[in-house]
């Protein structure tokens, strides 16, 4: 049924009445307390967020944030951070790194049996002097009022009172001399080496360090499109003769196949195996397949860049070669590489041709991934010039 404008703003009215009401609050000139009062301090404040100092009240920004740094400081298990996929963007437009959101309770100043709340904060990884930043969606929770005059924060309590929060002008102006240090956050990069040195193989270390083979390369035209690729200079025009570029069309998949492939690539940034990326050439699409102790396994399809790459004949290992080998030692070493496709970094032009599609992101493998055409035999190029 439909209804006039004159109904609707009836409904708007009624909803102006049903309005919430606060007890008033007011700034005096007894709310002046700072030993200065006439310079423009930072509203820095300490809350009850197991006992959080240097919290930093920024009515600009539309999100309450959770430093990472801090969050690893608290007592609050890991099973607590939920997924957010959302990008974020900060003050100049650069990309902020998220690494999940949490809800806790929380309560303003260091008082107790004082009004407590439960707040959603956005963990962020950033270097900065503060451990959490409370924007407007905590200030509304609370109902408080800043007043940057007076450096104090004022909220209604359960009862109807109004309860202040003060400013340690001391520790607020340090804040802000430390942060005019604090070089910007940058995400971790591989750098380009030209000579060739061994790898930490455990992959929770940094790969900062790790090499890349810079192999010489020449231009190569895509068959059929006004665009050059790159390959390797030994390589043939009758090996490459069927290069072109594909994108895949993104597959839909259910609810626990999604869970279980944000679960998948967010381990695979934290241990910098993969990157974000735009504007792509190459795209495939990641297949998830059941395990028989019923976990998920995540595949990517590269079906269309193996039809594009020459086949590496070099030979593989013998299973009767590598029996016969061990024979006559008393001792056999099950030594095995951790993750050993993923120990190889990717040269670094083509890393973005392993592009992959998930839910809302684009992402590409610094280091050599399971499932191309050439990975087995050049990890096992790799294993028999170190052993």
């Amino acid at each position: 049924m439909r209804r006039n404008p004159s109904q609707w703003m009836n409904q708007d009215n009624r909803a102006e009445v049903a309005r919430k009401s606060m007890p008033l609050i007011t700034f005096s000139g007894g709310d002046f307390h700072a030993p200065n009062p006439n310079q423009d301090d930072p509203m820095v404040i300490t809350t009850i967020i197991a006992s959080v100092g240097k919290v930093l009240v920024d009515q600009g920004s539309s999100m309450n944030i959770l430093y990472w740094k801090t969050f690893q400081q608290m007592d609050i298990q890991d099973n607590l951070i939920m997924l957010f996929h959302e990008k974020k963007l900060g003050f100049a437009g650069e990309r902020v790194d998220t690494r999940g959101c949490v809800d806790l309770k929380m309560s303003m100043g260091t008082k107790r049996n004082v009004k407590e709340l439960k707040v959603w904060f956005l963990l962020v990884e950033a270097d900065t002097s503060y451990n959490v930043l409370l924007g407007r969606p905590c200030l509304n929770a609370f109902g408080a009022i800043v007043s940057a005059a007076h450096l104090t924060l004022k909220y209604p309590s359960n009862d109807e009172k109004v309860w202040a929060v003060r400013v340690d002008q001391k520790i607020a102006r340090e804040c802000y001399a430390v942060g005019l240090k604090v070089k910007p956050f940058m995400a971790r990069t591989q750098e380009t080496h030209s000579e060739v040195a061994m790898a930490e193989l455990d992959p929770r270390e940094s790969t900062e360090d790790r090499v890349e083979r810079m192999g010489e390369v020449q231009p190569f035209p895509l068959k059929g499109e006004d665009q050059v690729t790159m390959v390797g200079q030994s390589l043939g025009e009758d090996q490459v003769v069927d290069a072109r570029l594909v994108s895949q069309k993104k597959r839909r998949m259910g609810a626990e196949k999604r869970k279980a492939v944000d679960e998948e690539v967010r381990k695979l940034v934290e241990t910098d195996f993969i990157r974000e990326v735009k504007y792509t050439t190459w795209l495939a699409n990641v297949v998830m397949v059941k395990k028989s102790n019923g976990k998920w396994r995540m595949c990517t399809y590269f079906i269309d860049l193996n039809k594009a790459c020459p086949k590496d004949t070099y030979s593989l290992l013998s299973i009767d070669a590598l029996v016969d080998g061990v024979s006559g030692y008393e001792v056999l070493s099950f030594l095995d590489a951790y993750s050993g496709y993923n120990q190889i970094p990717m040269y670094r032009p083509d890393s973005e041709k392993t592009t992959f599609i998930i839910e809302r992101e684009t992402y590409c493998y610094d280091v050599m991934p399971f499932g191309l055409k050439n990975a087995g035999a050049t990890y096992q190029r790799l294993m028999d010039k170190v052993f």
